[in-house]
């Protein structure tokens, strides 16, 4: 990478997009190759050799954050990808950063600190905002996991309801229950207790541990 960092800004709002792109087209070294609201663009981009880093807001309404993550990993490994989290969740940071993530910011920090994680990450270091480190250090491997099997092999538990087996796999692709109570129609009660229904039958405490579960049957 050279001293100039060219930089992808990735994410469904446009005032998000906006304004990242303003803060960081004042930052000397740091320049903005291009905003998109979809993914096949910022995709686009990279193909075409336009940045060194794509900075992405998880939650995209044309494509799942993880499977973005990806096939950025496994089509152009030299792009460091930065990740917005709409709020400090450890496990779905620690997700993210075993599926090839290099590193985490919540849109609740301070746009200084994204830039300070954009110029770690160029040095090929990894990321992880404050919020999350204090909670507890998500794990960062050598190298990322394919937890698609791992998903597979936890979804096809016998004793999961198809609900069940259903918010299982929206938790996993980092929903939360508010928003997967939102787009499933039903009541956030009825969610976190089909929730709870299966990590309990799958013997799991929380959503660290499960994220750890996959990460072991994964590796």
């Amino acid at each position: 990478m050279s001293s100039l960092i060219r930089v992808g800004v990735l994410d469904e709002q446009e005032v998000v997009r906006y304004g990242l792109h303003w803060h960081l087209a004042d930052q000397p070294g740091i320049s903005v190759a291009g905003t998109y609201s979809r993914a096949s663009d910022a995709l686009s981009a990279a193909e075409h050799g336009n940045i060194d880093l794509l900075l992405m807001g998880y939650v995209l309404q044309d494509s799942n954050g993880q499977h973005l993550i990806k096939t950025m990993v496994a089509h152009h490994p030299e792009i460091r990808i930065l990740v917005f989290l709409a709020e400090p969740c450890v496990a779905t940071a620690t997700l993210l950063l075993s599926i090839g993530g290099h590193g985490i910011v919540c849109k609740r920090e301070p746009l200084e600190v994204c830039v300070y994680a954009i110029r770690l990450l160029a040095t090929g270091q990894h990321y992880q905002c404050a919020s999350i480190a204090m909670a507890e250090d998500p794990v960062v491997p050598d190298a990322p996991i394919d937890i698609g099997e791992a998903e597979v092999a936890l979804l096809s538990h016998p004793g999961l309801s198809r609900r069940e087996r259903e918010v299982l796999s929206l938790c996993i692709s980092g929903l939360t229950v508010t928003r997967i109570a939102e787009i499933s129609e039903r009541s956030l009660k009825t969610v976190s207790t089909q929730k709870l229904a299966a990590y309990r039958k799958l013997g799991v405490k929380n959503d660290m541990d499960l994220f750890r579960r996959l990460s072991r049957l994964g590796a």
